[in-house]
């Protein structure tokens, strides 16, 4: 039983590993990594709010992955100024990761943190990011 137990938990550790490593080559790709992100915010501040700790953890985790992801997809266009404010967006995900460790997190300590993940977001939109006629984000035309 417990060879079994081992065995299953190991594959679902190597599967999550295999889905949480793919890398956006397209823009539909992008497209659908970026649609990740949005849920995972609302429910992490939701979780902040009522101080659900796991729960926030686990939406930034979702949310950090999903930018992970996009790194190759402005490598591969040669947008350097898009990698770098893609690795601010991570630098600043990695922030709240460290304040939701914290023995006793610190509400406003975390809430400060999560905005400044916000402001980083909205800088890539500005340029790279349109809402089409269902205000829903896309990859503005001609900017790859």
């Amino acid at each position: 039983m417990r060879r079994l137990f081992s065995y299953t938990l190991a594959v679902t550790a190597l599967a999550t590993a295999v889905v949480a490593a793919q890398k956006v080559t397209t823009p539909e790709e992008l497209d659908k990594a970026m649609k990740r992100i949005a849920p995972a915010q609302g429910a992490t501040n939701k979780a902040i709010q009522s101080m659900s700790w796991a729960d926030a953890k686990a939406q930034v985790a979702i949310v950090k992955q999903a930018l992970m992801d996009t790194e190759s997809f402005w490598t591969a266009n040669k947008k350097d100024d898009a990698v770098t404010m893609l690795k601010d967006s991570i630098a600043k995900v990695t922030a709240v990761e460290q304040a939701l460790n914290a023995p006793m997190p610190d509400q406003q300590a975390v809430l400060g943190a999560f905005k400044q993940v916000g402001a980083t977001c909205a800088a890539c939109h500005k340029q790279y990011r349109e809402q089409d006629e269902n205000q829903q984000y896309r990859l503005k035309a001609g900017s790859i």
